[in-house]
């Protein structure tokens, strides 16, 4: 009689080709080639392939998995006192090959330990939890050829400055995208998750061929990384509170705020603000409570660099959401502080400066011309400390498209962004002002040039940069840019043939404005177009039904706009033509809807009196983009923020007065 119970064979169905594993899991069996003797499936995971033509191997028995879990504990002891068997394993990185194979080990370890060394298991548990996210090594061989994205190498400048010397030493793909040794902590493991999915994040569609069979798999691993890391790591704050925790949250933000999800990055700011309030990380490495999980990040750490970074992101997002400020002690705002600084790194502190007055403005009183004209001084002055050609448009084609010179070109346009964008949320509240009070005309220009600015720059930048998730903060600037031309030219022909008004001068630059305005929908159209891109898709159609109405002003059209609350239903930003192309109604999430009426044109009845040639409204029939419908949007916070800025007061209508007109 035999000792114990023989384990049966398992009828296989006539034909099978598949493996044991695969046929566990219920996926598909899929072999590289038909040479291939391990599946797709098993080499990732490092499991044995087993073709179900020949036996499987026994199923270990159950165990109770807290018996698992202090195996494990007991395999990380007997990795600290054998220092021969852990430098060994430390000289390899950590893979989901090495993680079976230590699982494998652990399976007859059951030794009993205190309750409180199980945190160290749980750890490790999750770091192989996270490991299993990252692709395998014929994945990673095939990412680690493409041309890394300017986004890449942001990161690196979130715990010290992104300096020239840095910048002349930038790793390549394959040394940026390594896990970290064996033994690491899960917050390290998984700012590596965040690393590569940023890096996938920029890449552009021209290389999209490189990528052969993984061309349709690449944004399902960029997700799979950056949500494990999210889900297991950076929202958990019993493992973030250290700077290196900070640097992950930071990084997680960065992705969401390319991504355009900037609710979400808004929220991943926050939490990093907090974890940093909570280290006293303002007090730099004077701080008791602050913790680095690595020496290098203590060797490179610029405290008040790492402050300014957290502060800069939070008012950009805030101001984009019309959200209010976080609260952080920023001695690198100081004067003293500001002082010491070299001018184009304190132009940058001074944009922050300047965003919390706008934010703070915003909420008090922005009647307040004068507090408006200091804020627009200190923008000129911080201006006028960079050299003026430093203000000229980097030439982002000709330089090497990952090499250190057009990192730093992006960065230097990216300040640029920045201070148009401040100017243009400083005096966008003026735009639609009566044109009959003559003190909103400096505000009225600046807004003008400033997106005139903002367009050619954009155009620029997405020429070179056209990946369609990365740095999608430049797209709603280009749309509120555009939004401000086409409302400027629309308000111009609504002043003709009266003169005196500060917009009657656009009539010569509208060829060339408008040419800006098309060509900048056009590549958002381009984006819109991949099937994928639902942002593009709406701005392309607002821009789209904004161009059509300026089109027709051009031609002698007179519009009027009146405001009203929107439904409940109405919970996307959208627009819409009706009446045949002579009406626009906008539709703004959470605020309401504008309309844009066609009105009789005044030289209709001067022509009757005074013998003037009679203008005959022209409306042209652009198509409507025929893009598909698109459930989640994620602008609804910056159409609030727009369009409270532009309309202010006039948003919504009185009961007894239902039309806000723009006076001549």
């Amino acid at each position: 009689m035999a000792d114990g119970p023989v384990s049966k064979r398992r009828k296989v169905r006539k034909g099978t080709k598949s493996c044991w594993e695969c046929k566990r899991r219920k996926v598909r069996c899929i072999f590289s080639s038909p040479a291939s003797l391990i599946c797709d499936h098993c080499k990732r995971r490092g499991s044995t392939c087993i073709s179900q033509e020949h036996p499987d191997s026994p199923e270990p028995p159950s165990r109770n998995p807290v018996e698992v879990r202090l195996g494990q504990v007991e395999k990380l002891i007997q990795q600290l006192v054998s220092p021969a068997d852990s430098e060994e394993r430390s000289e390899a990185p950590l893979t989901p090959r090495t993680l079976e194979g230590r699982e494998e080990a652990r399976q007859e370890i059951r030794p009993v330990l205190p309750v409180t060394a199980i945190t160290a298991g749980q750890d490790d548990i999750l770091v192989r939890d996270l490991v299993a996210a990252w692709p395998s090594q014929d994945e990673l061989d095939i990412i680690c050829t493409l041309p890394a994205g300017i986004s890449a190498y942001l990161h690196c400048g979130i715990c010290a400055p992104l300096s020239s010397s840095i910048a002349q030493d930038l790793p390549s793909p394959r040394e940026m995208l390594q896990l970290p040794p064996p033994g690491s902590h899960p917050v390290l493991v998984a700012r590596k998750l965040l690393v590569l999915g940023i890096f996938l994040q920029g890449v552009r569609p021209s290389t999209m061929h490189s990528l052969g069979v993984l061309g349709t798999t690449y944004r399902e691993i960029m997700s799979r990384v950056v949500n494990r890391a999210i889900r297991l790591v950076t929202t958990n704050d019993n493992l973030t509170s250290s700077v290196e925790g900070i640097e992950c949250i930071m990084l997680e933000g960065l992705y969401q705020n390319y991504a355009g999800n900037l609710h979400q990055a808004w929220m991943a700011v926050r939490r990093a603000t907090a974890v940093a309030q909570m280290i006293a990380l303002h007090r730099g490495l004077a701080s008791p409570s602050l913790k680095t999980l690595e020496t290098k990040t203590r060797a490179i750490l610029n405290a008040d660099h790492m402050c300014f970074r957290l502060v800069q992101m939070d008012r950009y997002l805030s101001l984009m959401l019309g959200l209010p400020p976080a609260s952080l002690e920023v001695r690198f705002l100081t004067t003293k502080a500001l002082e010491g600084c070299q001018p184009i790194d304190r132009m940058q502190r001074i944009h922050c400066v300047v965003a919390g007055r706008i934010l703070q403005r915003n909420d008090a009183d922005v009647k307040n011309l004068a507090n408006t004209h200091d804020i627009d001084q200190q923008l000129q002055k911080a201006a006028a400390e960079v050299p003026p050609q430093w203000w000229l448009i980097p030439d982002l084609m000709s330089c090497n498209s990952d090499g250190p010179e057009a990192i730093l070109d992006t960065i230097r346009l990216m300040d640029q962004f920045a201070h148009y964008q401040l100017l243009l949320r400083l005096h966008l509240p003026y735009m639609l002002r009566s044109s009959s009070d003559h003190r909103y005309d400096p505000s009225k220009l600046t807004t003008i040039t400033v997106s005139r600015e903002i367009l050619s720059r954009y155009i620029a930048f997405r020429t070179s940069n056209p990946a369609h998730y990365y740095c999608r903060g430049t797209d709603f600037l280009a749309f509120v840019a555009t939004t401000v031309l086409c409302l400027a030219h629309i308000d111009s022909r609504g002043q003709y043939p009266y003169p005196g008004t500060v917009v009657n001068f656009l009539a010569h630059s509208r060829p060339s404005d408008r040419g800006t305005m098309e060509r900048t929908f056009e590549i958002i159209e381009n984006m819109a177009r991949s099937g994928t891109d639902g942002i593009a898709l709406k701005l392309a159609r607002v821009i789209h039904h904004l161009l059509t109405v300026e089109a027709t002003a051009a031609n002698g059209t007179i519009y009027q706009t009146s405001s009203s609350k929107g439904s409940e239903g109405e919970l996307e930003y959208d627009g819409k033509l009706t009446n045949g192309g002579t009406s626009l109604h906008v539709y703004i999430p959470y605020f309401g809807t504008i309309d844009f009426e066609q009105r009789p044109s005044p030289l209709s009845a001067l022509s009757a009196t005074e013998g003037l040639p009679q203008v005959v409204s022209f409306s042209p029939q652009m198509p409507d983009p025929e893009f598909s419908s698109q459930d989640d949007w994620g602008l609804q916070g910056v159409d609030v923020a727009l369009f409270n800025s532009l309309f202010g007061e006039t948003a919504i209508a009185d009961a007894d007065e239902a039309w806000v007109q723009w006076e001549g």
